[in-house]
Order: C-alpha cells, then structure tokens, then sequence
C-alpha cells in the first residue's frame, strides 16, 4: 500500500511537507512487522509533526541496518537486523491535526489488524483519538508530543504509554525554574490554545502557580481558536497594560504568530514563556525567540551517556554536511526513543502481543539519550527529567538557540496524587 501525504504550512514561514511512505502488513509471517505514525505533516502543528516523522523513520532504519542507540549495550536485545526476525515497515499517515481525519486513517488498519503498535499525536484531541482507538483494538500506542494530562491520568489506558512528561510535571517543573530567575512581583496573564493541550497547561500551571508563595498576581487568561493568526483582533491591549509575565499556551505555528505578537505588542520588559518550547520555533523565529522560557522534551546539552549518540546520529541521517552542525529537536528524540522501546519490549518479550508489551514495559527502567527513565506502571508514564531551557541569540559560536538552563528531576507526582489517582489500568 502506499501511504501519499504532504502539504504546505499555513503560514509562508513554513516549508512544504510531506513524501511517499510505504506499508505491508504486519503479520511477522512474511517477514515484516508494520509500525504507524500519526502526526501533522499539514496545518498549524506541521513544524512538530515533521519532526516527529525524523525520529520515526530513522529509528526504524536503526533497527533495520543498526546504528544510533540501537548498537548500544543498553539495548542488547536488539540486533539492528530487524525486531523478532521481522524488517520494520512503516505507514505514516498525515492526520491534519484533526481526530475525525485521525480516526477516519487509523480504524480501516486496526481493522486489517495491519499495526503492531502506533506513535506519535501533537494535538491532545489527536492522541486521545489514538488513546480510544487502542483501547479499542488492544494496540500499543505511545504518545507523542502531546502533554496532556488526561492520557496517563483519567483517560489512560492499558495499551497507552508516554515517554514525554505530563502538563502538571511541566508546570512544575517550569514554574520551579522561573521562580528562582524572576523574584520581583509579577502581574501574570495566558494565551491559550482552546483545545485540550492549551486548556491543559493553563490550568495546571495556574494550579501550581497557586499553590505556591509568589509574589505574583494572576490576572486571567484567553483562550485563541488553534490557527489563529490575527492575536490582536483577540486580544484587547487594555488587557494587557499591566502584565509582565506572559504565558503562551500555544504550539507549533501558533506559537511562532503568539511570539511575534508577543514581540511587537508587549513591553520590552515583559516576560515571554511558551511552556513546550519546540526546535521548530526557534528555527522558523531566529532571534526573535531570545529571552522567551520553555521546556523541551530533548537538549544536546544533557550530557547523558546517549544523548551525544542520538544527537550525532540525528546530524549524520539529516544534517547537509559534518561541517553544518543540525540541532536535533526534542519531538523528534521522542518518537526515536518510543520505537527504539517497544522494539526492546518485543525482543524482550518475544512476541508484539499487545499484553506481552504491557508486561515487559511496566516497571522498566531505560535510557535513550534523556537520561535515566522508568515507565511507571501505575500510569504508564514515563518517570523522567524535564529540560529548562530560554531563547538566545544565534552566534557564530551558537548553532542552537535554545540555552539549556536547568534539568528538573522528581518533579512527577505520585501514584497517588492527581493526575496517576484518577488513572484506573
């Protein structure tokens, strides 16, 4: 079968997307095993989706050819020939940000039983489609960029896993490191995206925001259409005269308009936080992103013992030469490392049964280049370090324009605090 998607941004800062993917069926008896990827490769999260595709495909061809973390002694298991004898194929289908055209692209697979497992889902409406879809069909999903809370908490599911961190472990992780750099009283305001991943992060960093003895002032928030390009239309300034810590709950190219704005309509002094901080923003920005805080799912400054091993084998698959260093982004280090781990459950386990899977990933503790990890079994999210970084300028000696400004562990909540407390596996 052959899977055609592509497709140009919604705004002329972004490149067009898009190739030819090719699929099989997974049934290990013809020798292949067929993996999906879901993601936005049209739309306002595109940027993310076209990077979570990097990731995705260049770590099937490390488990197909090796190379990358799949030769380390980590993963042991794994042969880089292929996972229980089988090639890796993959399908990746484009779902336009939209769980309808999600649905409508999965369903006809699982119902030809054609995926061992499906990755990747920006938008939260996306990767709860995929979350019912494999609780349906008892098919391994693992979520990518998307941080919403709902997926390892009320709405998780046994065949559901997550190795990026949560929207409450973001908040407090994030507000923890703007707290120590900003000390003066602060007027505080969001701009959030009125969709599940935006509603998610406004409320969970107000809520630890509140919970906690600052000296700043919450003063609201307003909830912007996902695409929406026209900020000052939906935002009266009045609003705005007296904040100084701004919060952009918003993703993808919606983020790039959201800073633009922030720029050209806000103090000097005010300051910028977009809480998922992604490669892509910085890139399509330049200069514009300095000064504005985030978290990012990946940073080549981690120092782990795999991160360098995926960041140099990220330049050496998409980067133009060895002389025109390429940042590896976080979305994409995300999915790599999702596949990377079912493969090394399924050799584990010796088969792709969705509950042999879900045997060998609770409890397991690994590594792929973000440090140490555990996939919790209480929730199935993974226990993790969230990375701290802000916008620089780019330099002749500074290829990467997000600064690593701290690593925030044991942030997660427990098992028996919300969000793990209302999950029921």
């Amino acid at each position: 079968m052959l899977e055609s998607v592509g497709g140009a941004g919604t705004l002329a800062l972004a490149g067009c997307l898009g190739s030819d993917s090719s699929s099989t069926a997974t049934s290990s008896g013809d020798g292949s095993v067929t993996i999906a990827l879901t993601a936005p490769e049209t739309g306002h999260y595109a940027p993310v989706g076209e990077h979570e595709r990097d990731g995705f495909e260049l770590a099937v061809r490390h488990l197909n050819e090796g190379g990358g973390i799949v030769d380390d002694s980590e993963y042991g298991s794994l042969s880089g020939d292929g996972v229980l004898g089988s090639t890796v194929e993959t399908a990746v289908l484009d779902t336009e940000g939209s769980p309808a055209t999600t649905e409508s692209k999965v369903r006809p697979r699982l119902d030809g039983d054609e995926f061992a497992a499906v990755f990747g889902g920006v938008a939260g409406s996306v990767a709860q489609t995929n979350r019912d879809l494999a609780d349906e069909y008892e098919t391994p999903y693992f979520v990518g960029s998307s941080t919403v809370d709902a997926l390892t908490g009320s709405g998780c599911s046994p065949h559901v896993y997550r190795h990026l961190f949560n929207s409450t472990t973001l908040a407090r992780s994030l507000v923890s490191e703007l707290a120590s750099d900003i000390t003066s009283q602060q007027s505080t305001f969001h701009v959030y995206a009125d969709a599940p991943e935006g509603n998610d992060l406004f409320h969970s960093i107000s809520d630890v925001v509140s919970r906690r003895d600052l000296p700043w002032r919450p003063t609201g928030g307003i909830a912007v259409r996902p695409g929406t390009t026209n900020f000052e239309s939906a935002i009266n300034e009045g609003t705005l005269s007296d904040v100084t810590l701004v919060f952009l709950d918003v993703f993808g190219l919606d983020a790039v308009n959201a800073i633009q704005w922030a720029r050209d309509t806000l103090s000097e002094d005010t300051t910028v936080v977009v809480p998922y901080l992604t490669q892509s923003i910085a890139d399509l920005l330049g200069d514009r992103v300095a000064g504005i805080y985030g978290t990012t799912g990946w940073h080549e400054d981690l120092g782990t013992p795999l991160a360098g091993t995926f960041g140099e084998a990220y330049q050496r698959e998409y980067g133009r030469s060895d002389s025109d260093a390429l940042v590896a982004p976080g979305p994409a280090q995300t999915v790599y490392a999702q596949v990377v781990l079912f493969a090394h459950a399924a050799e584990r386990a010796g088969s792709f049964d969705a509950t042999a899977l879900r045997t060998e990933l609770e409890g397991l503790g690994y590594a792929a280049g973000a440090g140490t990890q555990e996939m919790r079994a209480c929730d199935h999210q993974s226990i993790r370090s969230v990375p701290i970084v802000r916008g620089r300028a780019q330099t002749e000696s500074i290829d990467n324009n997000l600064e690593l400004r701290a690593v925030k562990r044991g942030m997660e909540p427990g098992c028996e605090e919300p969000p793990a407390s209302s999950c029921d596996l």
